[in-house]
């Protein structure tokens, strides 16, 4: 009887670990985690920090035909980060940003960037510099810990310096074995 307990009491643990190890992958807990497709930092690359991003924010037909160019008309609401801040924004993924919820970091120091308003027909409809401190989602791809999301920082948030360094995270983020998890 102890011994069918005991079976049971450690296929439920497995079965529970398991679960939360495949949460933890969809929905990190923290900055750092193991990313779930390779090539998200490509992506964030394309979609927030380019060489050919217009600088000029009257030219609206200017940035009518990059948005055309990168095909994100889907996106109503765009960022662009100056390509020459590259170093400066994969940073805020270490020791440059702070941990802020989930995989995200927020900058410790504030950045000027482009906000591209779109209209449904193909438009943009403005075009604006912002100053900000931005949140990025980071995640760990060939063992760095990069940036992959743009989260809009619509509340003017602010680091919390009480928080670790996103580079911290990533430290802390070794696997757990499941004896120490579940005290077996």
């Amino acid at each position: 009887m102890i011994l069918k307990m005991l079976s049971f009491v450690i296929i439920l643990t497995v079965v529970i670990h398991t679960c939360l190890s495949e949460l933890d992958m969809w929905y990190p807990s923290q900055p750092c985690t193991e990313a779930k497709d390779q090539n998200s930092y490509d992506t964030f690359l394309k979609h927030h920090l380019r060489k050919d991003t217009p600088t000029d924010t009257r030219k609206l037909r200017e940035w009518q035909k990059f948005i055309n160019k990168i095909n994100t008309w889907g996106r109503p609401i765009q960022s662009f980060l100056p390509f020459r801040e590259a170093s400066r924004v994969k940073a805020v993924c270490s020791s440059a940003g702070k941990t802020y919820g989930g995989n995200l970091c927020i900058s410790k120091k504030p950045f000027t960037f482009f906000t591209v308003e779109i209209i449904d027909k193909k438009q943009v409809k403005k075009v604006k510099v912002q100053k900000q401190h931005v949140i990025l989602g980071c995640d760990k791809i060939k063992n760095k810990c990069l940036p992959i999301h743009f989260e809009p920082n619509k509340n003017d948030a602010i680091p919390d310096n009480n928080n670790p360094d996103c580079s911290k995270a990533m430290a802390n983020s070794s696997f757990i074995p499941f004896e120490e998890l579940f005290h077996v």
